[in-house]
């Protein structure tokens, strides 16, 4: 079999089991692997699954993180307190630019008063 040949044989099973993946999509490390010898659709089967662990590495990882943390920062309230009264008088661009404040004062004392 030529070199020809088995590229043609290699693509057409690549395409096979990656219909969604074009071949100018494939990374160098995966081409450095075919030129290594291992053939194409293994090169990006492997590709695949080290990508996968890397991304569920990250989720899991992240996802502990957020489990410790103690929340978003978020900077102080520009108004400590809006009442319900205030709120809806407000036009909804203001209520959109005072969102973190009004649900800061939804939870103090005052708000409906």
């Amino acid at each position: 079999m030529t070199k020809e040949q088995r590229a043609e044989l290699e693509i057409a099973e690549f395409t096979r089991l990656y219909p969604d993946t074009e071949l100018d999509g494939i990374p160098v490390s995966v081409w450095e692997r075919v030129k290594a010898g291992e053939k194409l659709a293994d090169a990006y089967g492997s590709y695949e699954k080290e990508r996968k662990k890397r991304y569920d590495d990250a989720r899991k990882t992240n996802e502990e993180n957020a489990a410790s943390s103690s929340g978003r920062v978020t900077g102080a309230p520009k108004k400590a307190i809006y009442t319900a009264s205030e709120v809806a008088a407000m036009s909804g661009k203001e209520v959109a630019e005072n969102y973190d404040d009004i649900l800061y004062s939804m939870n103090s004392k005052g708000f409906y008063n």
